[in-house]
């Protein structure tokens, strides 16, 4: 079992929706679920009724409460969805045959679409306490894995002895930092590019 699979065999969270629930759902339902999606991260959800979500995907309300019985909990089901397919992206991504400074920016790059998430959407998050409760928890999850790849690096000798934790939190945090549109429009970067020239500054900071 590599470091990544390790940390997911015992600290990723429970999905909201489990896979197999998922399963069991209709082609109707799933698309239900991706159109809502792609709606929340554009334009946040705070402002929409059940009615209106109903009307933006093209669906009945009682689609809607088929899939959760309350908005509240449809945009966490929703939300929750996201960052696991997000994640499970982001591992995928991990060589374990590479050397640990490529499997920590694999891992970052192949979860990019996390930092996407729109300017409204991240108001949102900040003003719903039970939504940001559950980034959160993928947050600490995100953070687990790069402190196991760390770990990794300073046990095959590629990384200096530094603290793990740290590593991780200026990572993630930083990655944070350069989503918010108005650092990126300020610094004329572009997240893709962002996020790289970070990666190269943290993990060469620690390389032997």
């Amino acid at each position: 079992m590599s470091v990544p699979e390790a940390v997911a065999a015992s600290r990723r969270p429970r999905p909201l929706l489990s896979q197999r629930a998922e399963q069991q759902l209709g082609a109707r339902h799933r698309e239900v679920l991706d159109q809502l999606e792609s709606l929340f991260l554009r334009e946040g959800f705070s402002g929409f009724s059940v009615r209106e979500l109903a009307a933006h995907v093209g669906c009945s309300r009682r689609t809607l409460y088929e899939l959760a019985p309350s908005k509240d909990e449809l945009v966490l089901i929703v939300f929750d969805r996201f960052l696991h397919r997000v994640g499970r992206a982001a591992l995928e991504s991990i060589d374990g045959d590479r050397p640990f400074a490529d499997q920590i920016r694999a891992y970052f790059l192949g979860g990019i679409e996390l930092q996407r998430i729109g300017q409204v959407f991240g108001e949102d998050l900040t003003d719903e306490p039970a939504a940001r409760r559950l980034f959160d928890r993928h947050y600490g999850y995100v953070m687990a894995v790069v402190e196991q790849l760390v770990r990794g690096g300073i046990a095959a000798g590629e990384f200096r002895p530094v603290t793990p934790a740290v590593v991780a939190g200026v990572l993630a945090g930083s990655a944070q930092f350069f989503n918010q549109p108005d650092v990126q429009t300020d610094h004329g970067l572009d997240l893709e590019r962002a996020v790289d020239e970070l990666l190269d500054l943290v993990v060469r900071a620690v390389e032997v």
